[in-house]
């Protein structure tokens, strides 16, 4: 895809899933500021579902800037993207940027709006925007918000309402709804709502959603995978834990038989990877996923199934030994 105003959206979605920089990603770019956190009171006190990425936790642990440079290492064209991302918001990645939030108040494409905390300008980003060659029109609107229309005469919206925060949606109204948010014209969710229930001090991540079957009758406009439906909600949240990464939920289902079938289907499925693993024909890469999957520990109590994963850094970043072309 060509870069246009409209994809300023997307490169910051794939930053959010980890497309870091291989040299802004190493050691050396352990942050040193305070650490922040979910914060609830940014969150619509009706949001249906929230992802939430914290740059500052992540790239506090070295190892973790390491593994995803590795993970980089295989998406060359991350690096151009960030570099686009930086000229665009006039900022360094991921050293100036804190974290993202991405929530929504409705289920389906467009119902979105992306929250950034990052050391940047709203000037240079408007003058940016404006010699974007890509023929994209820019316009601004009342009450500070930006309007994108590329070529194709798809819409984007950004607004800065907050010093270092800014907003961005292909929605109008979930874009202002946000900002009354943000400034407290409208209220935010309260911290012992469902949807956060497993938010806590010190995630690199967390993602939830309530009613999770109405996503699956509108994920983007095709009906969603079946084990949606039989979910009411569900949360993931991961953090870094005695130089392991560690990887909890929660899934609450609709009927204790459905809580028995995830949790079977899970097992089913480190059995299937460990005979994999242990075949004539096994190569370093299937025992290496093997030791990963196995490392799951998934349970069912009545309706609720809970969700526990954690494995040293140092195995992760190592990986299945590079002496081999297997597993490519």
């Amino acid at each position: 895809m060509r870069w246009t105003t409209l994809t300023l959206a997307a490169v910051l979605a794939a930053a959010v899933v980890g497309n870091l920089n291989l040299q802004m990603a190493s050691a050396t770019m352990a942050k040193t500021a305070p650490m922040i956190m979910l914060n609830a009171a940014q969150v619509p006190a009706d949001a249906k579902w929230v992802i939430y990425w914290n740059f500052d936790q992540a790239m506090a642990h070295p190892e973790v800037g390491k593994l995803l440079a590795t993970f980089l290492h295989s998406h060359p064209d991350a690096k151009k993207q960030i570099a686009r991302l930086e000229k665009a918001m006039g900022a360094k990645f991921p050293s100036d940027f804190h974290d993202v939030l991405i929530i929504g108040r409705a289920f389906g494409p467009g119902h979105g709006a992306v929250v950034i905390h990052v050391n940047a300008r709203q000037s240079h980003i408007t003058n940016y925007l404006k010699s974007d060659p890509a023929g994209t029109t820019v316009s601004s609107l009342s009450n500070g918000i930006t309007k994108m229309v590329d070529k194709k005469g798809v819409a984007t919206y950004e607004a800065a309402p907050l010093a270092d925060t800014f907003v961005i949606s292909r929605s109008q109204t979930s874009l202002k709804h946000e900002v009354k948010v943000l400034t407290g014209q409208s209220a935010g969710m309260k911290p012992e709502n469902l949807l956060l229930s497993g938010s806590h001090e010190g995630m690199i991540m967390y993602a939830a959603s309530a009613n999770m079957v109405q996503f699956a009758g509108r994920h983007g406009g095709r009906p969603g995978p079946a084990w949606m439906r039989h979910v009411s909600n569900i949360w993931l949240a991961a953090m870094v834990k005695k130089e392991k990464l560690a990887i909890v939920g929660r899934i609450d289902t609709k009927s204790a038989d459905s809580a028995a079938q995830m949790v079977q289907s899970a097992q089913d499925m480190q059995s299937m990877m460990e005979l994999g693993a242990t075949g004539a024909n096994a190569n370093p890469r299937q025992h290496f996923m093997a030791g990963v999957i196995d490392r799951l520990n998934i349970g069912a109590i009545g309706k609720t199934v809970r969700i526990d994963w954690a494995m040293s850094l140092k195995k992760l970043l190592a990986g299945p030994p590079k002496n081999t072309t297997s597993g490519q």
